[in-house]
């Protein structure tokens, strides 16, 4: 079981790792191309934002990863403590905020389809404030969590998080961590919908039904992706879910469910750059270079 489990946490290092490079070459390709970004700041200040919450939850992840190695090479091993279930809220935070990223580009796509006249629904200021909320909000929305002790310490896997054998705490947790921000970036998206079939005729008189045709385009995207990674979710609420009906764990399931999970992130990472119009167009195109011609004068003698 020690040889499966080091073998699972591996290959979640592995992925891990690509999706921290993935995210670092995003960040250096716009840094090279900073010129690009500038024009359209609100769009790649949100299509960043789910990246940035992967980069900041990576070291967490890895550091979490190689002491569950350590811990099954070295049995005896403890890291229980204060720090170990502050990290383990850390992460889950970063999860939330990853979540909370897909809301937050519905609300922007909304905006630009409904209140198209109204630039302060627009401003790249009312977007910046927002991404820092965020993580207010992420940190207060698990809480509950944390002072109710549900992050615990989890000793044949050596690391802190919701407990899957207390079916309650998990609930709770993943409810505040992931349910929130889905159901409520589906209404966003549903009422989006709803408001674009509506108002067709109206929008096509005022010219304005080809920008909102690709707004919606782009939000349809989004959604299919963001519908596809609740998969991350998927294992860690089955997991307490059986275990409650049939009594039934293994210690393997732990590092299966991150596997899963990193995998999904890490597929999320590279996918999300070709389905967003703006990450691909800084990727895949290349730059413009202008060129000066010299024209040598031509002196008559």
């Amino acid at each position: 079981m020690q040889i499966v489990n080091i073998l699972l946490y591996s290959l979640a290092i592995t992925l891990d790792i690509i999706g921290s490079c993935t995210t670092i070459l995003l960040f250096f390709i716009m840094f090279l191309r900073r010129s690009v970004v500038k024009r359209d700041k609100v769009n790649y200040l949100l299509a960043i934002n789910s990246y940035l919450a992967y980069f900041i939850g990576s070291p967490l992840f890895l550091e979490m990863f190689i002491r569950s190695i350590y811990g099954q090479l070295h049995p005896n091993s403890s890291f229980n403590g204060w720090s170990c279930s502050f990290k383990g809220y850390a992460l889950y935070i970063n999860g939330s905020v990853y979540y909370l990223s897909f809301l937050l580009q519905s609300i922007y796509r909304l905006c630009r389809i409904k209140y198209r006249t109204r630039a302060a629904f627009q401003s790249f200021r009312l977007y910046t404030i927002l991404t820092i909320s965020q993580w207010l909000l992420a940190a207060i929305l698990l809480l509950p969590s944390y002072f109710l002790g549900d992050f615990r310490y989890l000793p044949e896997n050596y690391h802190c998080q919701l407990a899957p054998t207390d079916l309650r705490g998990s609930l709770l947790g993943l409810s505040l961590m992931f349910l929130i921000p889905f159901v409520l970036t589906l209404i966003c998206y549903f009422y989006t919908m709803y408001y674009v079939r509506t108002q067709t005729a109206a929008l096509i008189m005022i010219n304005r039904y080809r920008n909102i045709h690709r707004d919606m385009i782009i939000l349809s995207r989004l959604i299919i992706l963001f519908v596809s990674i609740t998969g991350v979710g998927i294992p860690h609420v089955l997991i307490p879910i059986v275990y409650t009906i049939t009594g039934y764990f293994s210690p393997w399931l732990i590092p299966f469910a991150w596997l899963l999970t990193l995998f999904l992130l890490t597929a999320a990472n590279i996918i999300q750059i070709f389905l967003n119009p703006n990450l691909r167009r800084i990727c895949t195109q290349a730059p413009r270079i202008n060129r000066v011609i010299r024209l040598n004068p031509i002196v008559h003698q």
